[in-house]
Formats: structure tokens, sequence, C-alpha cells
């Protein structure tokens, strides 16, 4: 039956294979979890329990990768990183850039303003107030960079309001058209205020693959969903499943963040200790 399921998601996109090969498949993740909770005791790890954790899992390892690059970093400056195709700088690099996107944004657009006297709470445009602000992306997770749509130039990224305030108030290192800044806070504000579009270019957050045609889903993070095939067979629920977005070879770390989650749900010794172990072979 599974076998059937998956042959008729593959004919549906001739992406599938090749795409869901290089992802995390949610099906292998979901059955190692499963049996080293306890096989034989299936509702330690139900399909709503497992994707729960599934989505935070990823988070995890993704937030993980930006931390061995910065130790494949100290590695490569020390001269004990590996060259060309064996470095650890450039495997966590690669892995990194499949989430590299770049969006155009506009201040031409309404934010809500603070509520008060003047504005009773309704939307303003910041255009209007001579104001440069841009909203950030909701799926941003790391910016790389920040140039001009007309001009193309990069813009100085300043993430310290105190720096900020100094360079806003210096006659000599203000911002210009030709030097541009950005100050990056809950939302992106550029000076001087004549550059109303900008292109960001930033790693977006992980989100999951669809496992009937190998498409990316932006709207959901990894799921496990299984269907009834018979009276007490049940199988993958390849439509409705995603599996996750991340290289195949981080399979082990997610079923060690999995296994430590659900370890601590079930205040269980063994898949707790077992995670641990596991991390500090690593």
């Amino acid at each position: 039956m599974l076998i059937f399921f998956i042959k008729r998601a593959a004919l549906k996109s001739g992406f599938f294979i090749s795409y869901i090969c290089c992802m995390v498949n949610i099906v292998d993740v979901y059955n190692a979890v499963r049996d080293l909770c306890n096989k034989d005791q299936r509702g330690f790890v139900t399909p709503e329990v497992f994707s729960t954790f599934a989505g935070i899992a990823q988070q995890n390892v993704f937030n993980e990768m930006f931390q061995e690059l910065l130790a494949a970093n100290r590695a490569r400056k020390a001269g004990i990183d590996a060259s060309r195709d064996k470095s650890l700088y450039k495997m966590v690099e690669e892995d990194l850039s499949y989430f590299i996107t770049t969006r155009s944004l506009s201040d031409d657009v309404p934010q809500p303003a603070d509520y008060d006297e003047e504005t009773q709470g309704e939307y303003i445009n910041p255009a209007d107030l001579e104001a440069s602000v841009f909203r950030k992306p909701e799926d941003l997770a790391r910016i790389i960079s920040i140039r001009t749509t007309d001009t193309d130039r990069n813009l100085d990224l300043i993430y310290n309001s105190e720096t900020a305030e100094r360079v806003l108030n210096s006659n000599l290192s203000g911002p210009t058209s030709d030097f541009p800044v950005a100050i990056i806070t809950n939302q992106i504000e550029v000076f001087p205020f004549e550059v109303n579009s900008i292109l960001l270019k930033y790693y977006r957050q992980p989100k999951s693959i669809d496992a009937s045609n190998g498409a990316i889903d932006l709207s959901s993070t990894p799921v496990y969903v299984e269907m009834q095939a018979g009276a007490n067979i049940t199988v993958p629920d390849v439509l409705n499943s995603r599996h996750f977005e991340l290289p195949d070879h981080y399979k082990n770390e997610l079923i060690i963040e999995i296994a430590k989650m659900i370890g601590i749900r079930l205040r269980d010794s063994y898949l707790s200790t077992f995670a641990i172990a596991e991390e500090k072979a690593e």
C-alpha cells in the first residue's frame, strides 16, 4: 500500500524522487524515534506528539549550523581545517547557502502606528513622515546584507542603539546617499530618508517539503501523518505529510533532538541519557 502511494506521488511530479532524496525523510525519522522509545508501545510516540517536536528539532539543528560555522571558522584560522571539498567550513556554508533568499522591500507600505492622540492608532505611511522604515520578512532568520535598489550601494548595518545614535549625530560619519546605513531593530530603518526601496539578502527559516510532490511548503513545518490501510494497519499519509527541509546528513541530529525532547516529556532517563551521549559523541 505504501509503495503504491509513493509511486502515485512520484508520477504526479518528476521532481519528487530527486528532490526528496536530499531532504530528511519524515517517515525515516519517525520510525527511528518510535523504535528508539519503545517499538512495542507505539502510544509513546504518536504522530501528533512527534509532529509537535519535529518543527522545534529542525529549528534547533538549523540554529546549531551557525554555531558550527563559527567553530569551523576558528579551525580555519588555526590552520587545522581540511581543504577543498573536505573543509568543514565549506560543508556548513554549502548547507546554509540553500536558505539564502533575496527580497525587494519598499517603505511605501502602511505600518501600524503607536496609539496617540494624533494617529488614533491608525495605519500611517512612513514615506509620508520622511522615514524609510521597512518591515522584516516573517521568515527572516539572519540578515546577510542590504543594498539600495536604485543606486546598488551596500548599506552599513548597525545593531547597537548607542552606535546608531553616534553615527546619526556625527558631522563626519553621518549617513549620506553615497554611504547609507541601516539600523536593525524589530524593523529596518534606513538613512538617509531618500532611500525608499532596498534589496534584503538573508537566511530564511527552514520550513518543510511536501511529501507528495517534492515542492517547498513555506506554510508548514515538518509533519508526520498516518492513515488507515486496513483494520489494524496504518501507513504514512504521503499527501498530507511534510518532510524536513534539511540535507539528509542531518537525520541523526534530528533523531537525537526529538528523542531528547520526548525523553524529557516522558521523564525517561534512557532517552535523555542516550540523546546526551550522542550529542557528546558528535
